[in-house]
């Protein structure tokens, strides 16, 4: 366990979203200054310690009348990159940020802004510029209460922390100026950069450092500082309350899988071949003015049935105002039996009753033991797109899939994939195969090229991998990290999408990413919150699989055509070859079997079918027709 003392504790949890109905009018600074006086004062409840408790709420804000009166609003970048009231809906579109929802927050309605992607889009001259804005309240009146906490929620991505945290905070002083008596409270969470945060993601700190056994007015400042270049950030519902006595809070939740090295990955299918121990971990944070014995870090884990593992950790102290790491690893190891949905929970406890007992834990979807699949996501029904945008310099080529480390040394034969209900139908593909070093990505093995049809948007489609330099299916290393995904010559593929990426500041590794090889810098990657219906499939029934198709080569003309195709086909040895021709909706219209020897001519004919777009298939390669 790793014990930190700390001025300020973070929650998180959740995941993201973000949006709303603006003009550009409304990040002028003249506006701001506008707002400034056209509303009323924040509420201030009756600040005595004779009618106040633990919890209680001394000053609250949501924003549902705008600005209110004294508040401050700064942009120290001399760019006109300033806070301001954000209605809720959705944003506008930015370089990098696209049909976004303004915070889910509790109050709904107003929030506080920073759309640092608007501002720097295009990117200015010179290139982008850092954050350095904030906006303060006015005073807010407290009055000798043992501990004060202030409670808000916010939901963010960043860019390019280039200097080290605290780059995001939360100021609180009682100098209105801030330039004496003052404590600074880092309100990143751990979140990493180019991550969504939660939506929302609950923060409470606490700040008896400043406003504890204190009477007079505190003031609050919101300050993203020069290091990052956000792409937005939004506050909403602050609130100022009496510190509890016992409240402990949990945050980074993990459980994974882990091998090799200090990340692991939280599978949603694990083959029978690759168990492995699991990890569980969770930061432990206490916000109360006691100190918590017996706190304990409780795992559960039920087959559908019952509890099949449950344990605790050894029960600790945790002291006011610290944070701690508790751990428990390798105590449980998945049975070998296939088709049986885990459900891990975990949560921690002390001895003490908590103030508020719900932010103490977290339920994971649920994982199974298969016999060859690797998967992360969660085999949705109704799955979500994803799809990449093309980047500012018109790069679309992108491949995006998922990681996983191997326990043993195998073959992997194919990478099976969901199409989203988005994608282009006739987008050509094909799957890829790639070890992880250090950053590194070397190429293990890639499939045949092949044309999407609707019917892969209803059905998940397996395109076999072939090692280049054996000409066979590729062999996993055990203890190496492989990523395996779908590249797409443009961005008229989207992957269906099913759960979501872990944690930040967990102690899983990156899930999901996607990347464009034809950016100027073609290895940099880009985490993927939502998990991508792409699996590894491990299947030693499919090695052998059009074996023989493989070592045939043929081509199609003409294409297009009034409905009479000629195929030529070349082998240096003689082989019966299947093809098929499927229609956009998947059905099967022909279905053959022709004898290659050399160099041999076969034609189709689809002129008894409608004019529009068919899918031939010889072996794993398909190849689009278009009857005019």
């Amino acid at each position: 366990m790793k014990k930190i003392y700390l001025c300020a504790l973070a929650l998180s949890v959740g995941s993201l979203s973000f949006g709303q109905n603006i003009s550009g009018k409304t990040f002028e600074n003249a506006k701001l200054k506008k707002e400034l006086d056209q509303y009323g004062p924040s509420k201030n409840y009756a600040s005595s310690t004779i009618n106040k408790a633990p919890g209680d709420t001394i000053w609250e804000e949501d924003f549902t009348g705008g600005l209110p009166t004294g508040w401050y609003v700064q942009d120290n970048t001399g760019n006109n990159a300033v806070w301001v009231i954000q209605a809720a809906g959705t944003l506008p579109d930015a370089d990098f940020t696209t049909n976004q929802a303004t915070i889910a927050s509790n109050s709904g309605g107003n929030c506080m802004l920073l759309y640092s992607d608007l501002y720097e889009s295009p990117m200015p001259a010179g290139g982008y510029y850092d954050m350095d804005s904030y906006f303060q309240t006015s005073g807010i009146q407290v009055s000798n209460f043992n501990g004060v906490s202030i409670n808000f929620q916010q939901s963010f991505r960043r860019c390019c922390a280039i200097t080290p945290a605290p780059v995001s905070v939360v100021s609180v002083s009682t100098d209105s100026t801030f330039a004496t008596n003052f404590q600074e409270y880092d309100i990143i969470g751990g979140v990493g950069g180019n991550i969504a945060s939660a939506d929302p993601m609950d923060v409470s700190i606490n700040i008896s450092a400043i406003a504890g056994s204190y009477t007079g007015k505190i003031w609050v400042r919101f300050h993203i500082k020069s290091g990052s270049e956000a792409y937005y950030w939004m506050i909403d519902d602050i609130t100022v309350v009496e510190a509890p006595t016992n409240d402990i809070t949990a945050q980074a939740p993990y459980y994974g899988f882990t091998p090799v090295g200090t990340f692991g990955y939280q599978y949603t299918r694990i083959p029978v071949n690759h168990i492995q121990s699991a990890d569980f971990t969770m930061i432990v944070d206490n916000i109360g003015t006691a100190d918590q014995t017996g706190t304990q870090l409780n795992v559960d884990i039920n087959d559908g049935s019952a509890s099949v593992f449950n344990q605790s950790t050894t029960a600790m102290t945790l002291n006011s105002l610290t944070r701690d790491t508790l751990e428990m690893l390798g105590q449980w190891t998945p049975p070998a039996t296939t088709g049986i949905p885990y459900t891990v929970t975990i949560d921690v406890s002390s001895d003490s009753t908590d103030l508020t007992p719900n932010n103490n834990g977290a339920v994971f979807p649920p994982f199974q033991v298969s016999q060859y699949t690797v998967a992360l996501d969660d085999y949705s029904t109704t799955p979500g797109n994803g799809g990449a945008q093309a980047d500012p310099n018109g790069a679309t080529e992108h491949e995006a899939g998922n990681f996983m480390e191997a326990v043993i040394s195998e073959a992997a034969p194919g990478v099976e994939f969901l199409a989203g209900s988005n994608t282009t139908i006739g987008a050509s593909i094909d799957a890829v195969l790639y070890r992880s070093s250090g950053g590194d990505y070397i190429e293990i093995a890639r499939s045949a090229n092949y044309v999407v049809t609707a019917a892969d948007t209803a059905t998940p489609k397996t395109l076999l991998l072939i090692d280049g330099l054996t000409g066979q299916a590729p062999i996993l290393q055990a203890d190496s990290v492989y990523f395996f995904g779908i590249h797409s010559f443009d961005d008229s593929f989207q992957w269906a999408t099913s759960g979501v990426g872990p944690a930040p500041n967990t102690n899983s590794a990156t899930h999901s990413s996607v990347s464009f090889p034809n950016r100027a810098s073609a290895t940099t990657t880009y985490s993927l919150t939502g998990t991508p219906m792409i699996r590894l499939i491990l299947d030693p029934n499919l090695i052998g699989v059009d074996e023989v198709e493989k070592d045939v080569k043929f081509n199609v003309f003409p294409n297009p055509s009034n409905g009479v195709f000629n195929i030529n086909f070349s082998s240096n040895e003689e082989n019966n070859v299947n093809l098929t021709v499927k229609n956009v909706v998947g059905q099967t219209v022909i279905t053959e079997t022709v004898n290659v020897s050399g160099k041999t001519n076969h034609q189709i004919s689809l002129s008894d079918y409608s004019k529009g777009i068919y899918f031939l298939t010889v072996g794993n390669e398909t190849v689009k027709l278009i009857v005019e």
